[in-house]
């Protein structure tokens, strides 16, 4: 019996990306929020974005949350819930934010091909039901290195744009391993436990 090949990995990339939120209210000044993306070779994914780190392992579904004020790093695994985690953008295909999206979609749009950022890029429109806090969630991403480069996201608190620069650059093995010196909080029986590394 021949096993089946593994499907193909996706390329390692790096991200530079700036997102920009434009708030509902009238006279509010836009928010601006600098995040780094990063791929290794074996899937997995670390985002950036402010004083926090969120290191993923799609093989094993452990997350990592990097906390460089408090010198930590909460080790969590499968589903569960990440603790304080700040308001992530929504990233997209082969990335592991946690993007509170509504689960019920109205209407898929697919809008082609463009150049973007330098890269060739499909774009996919996805709509909403009325009512929720999401109108709709528009997402560019590169046909080469499967990152995002640019997602639109419309809704109750007004439109959030997200342009990444992607490069296909090979981050180091290290940035996808916990800090020296970090203290690791590890759940156990559903209880976070201190342990000194």
């Amino acid at each position: 019996m021949t096993t089946p090949p593994a499907p193909p990995s996706l390329p390692a990339a790096c991200a530079d990306c700036l997102e920009t939120t434009v708030l509902a209210q009238i006279g509010a000044i836009p928010i601006q929020l600098a995040m780094q993306q990063f791929r290794s070779i074996e899937g997995k994914i670390r985002i950036n974005f402010g004083t926090t780190s969120l290191i993923t392992n799609p093989l094993t579904q452990v997350r990592i949350l990097l906390d460089h004020i408090a010198l930590e790093a909460r080790i969590i695994l499968g589903g569960a819930a990440i603790p304080a985690m700040p308001a992530l953008p929504s990233m997209g295909i082969g990335l592991a934010a946690e993007v509170a999206l509504p689960s019920t979609i109205l209407k898929i749009e697919q809008l082609g091909i463009a150049f973007i950022e330098g890269h060739e890029a499909i774009g996919m429109r996805y709509l909403f039901p009325p009512g929720g806090l999401i109108f709709s969630w528009e997402i560019w991403t590169s046909t080469t290195l499967q990152l995002p480069v640019l997602t639109r996201t419309i809704g109750t608190f007004g439109e959030k744009l997200c342009a990444c620069k992607c490069t296909p650059v090979p981050p180091p093995p290290s940035m996808f391993e916990i800090p020296p010196g970090y203290k690791v909080i590890q759940p156990t029986a559903g209880v976070n436990v201190v342990i000194s590394p």
